[in-house]
């Protein structure tokens, strides 16, 4: 913005110098209209209302940068009556669009990316995420269906023994990123609140985790948190067969992996 103001100031200045050059060799004439005689402006006139003209540029053009700067805010009051800004609401893709998620190792941070797709089904979905490293290129879709429960949509994802040999392969961090991106992706593509994730038959079972249940749309830290409750729960249910544990540590794990 400095850079702009320095540009137009002098521009002013260039302009003002050329209008006092004009006003000076031509000062003292007049216009002959034939049978009207019609006095010039007086060179101080004619730098005021240029100037004046020019000021008025700058102001528009600035206002509207600034317009342009600025972008609405959904605005929203806590109870206690301050105002908190509302996130800016994600692109919603359009027919022939769907949304895939995406990790790399390293970072928990899954990518969102709108593609274009001739139809939006479970293979072209499951292929536009192996350009990814999501799922492997050998890894195919042996069936899918929406169903509801309990008032709510639940998605049965059946993958070839491909999936979960590739899974196999992958640290704990990794494999969190890879079952978070397969998951949100086809919950939002199909606008549904689970997903059972099988293999070959069985639900997803690796060197890490056991996905025996339906997930919701998550991140990989969640995932990584309910492994953790998973394996707290393992020990604490040995514990309690052997007799040296306690009953309520366990209801305790049960309770915070339901509530994930």
């Amino acid at each position: 913005m400095k850079l702009k103001k320095l540009r137009r100031i002098a521009l002013l200045a260039t302009a003002t110098a050329m209008l006092l050059a004009a006003c000076n060799s031509g000062a003292g004439r007049s216009v002959d209209s034939g049978e009207i005689v019609v006095p010039e402006m007086s060179s101080e006139d004619l730098i005021v209302s240029s100037l004046e003209y020019l000021l008025q540029e700058e102001e528009l053009a600035e206002e509207a940068e600034e317009s342009l700067e600025e972008e609405p805010q959904d605005v929203e009051e806590d109870k206690n009556g301050a105002q908190l800004a509302q996130p800016r609401q994600e692109y919603e893709p359009e027919e022939n669009e769907a949304v895939i998620y995406y990790g790399h190792a390293g970072s928990y941070d899954l990518k969102r990316e709108v593609i274009q797709l001739e139809e939006k089904t479970a293979e072209e979905l499951l292929d536009a995420l192996s350009k990814h490293n999501i799922v492997s290129l050998d890894t195919k879709v042996l069936s899918f269906e929406e169903k509801e429960k309990a008032g709510e949509k639940v998605l049965h994802l059946e993958l070839s023994r491909a999936a979960g040999e590739y899974l196999k392969t992958m640290s704990r961090e990794a494999e969190c990123i890879i079952v978070a991106s397969v998951v949100n992706t086809f919950l939002e593509n199909y606008e549904a609140d689970g997903v059972y994730i099988a293999v070959d038959g069985k639900p997803l079972h690796t060197k890490n985790a056991e996905y025996a249940e339906a997930l919701p749309k998550c991140t990989p830290e969640e995932l990584l948190e309910r492994i953790a409750l998973l394996e707290e729960l393992g020990v604490a249910e040995e514990m309690q067969e052997a007799g040296t544990g306690d009953a309520q540590e366990t209801e305790t794990a049960v309770d915070e992996i339901e509530d994930m």
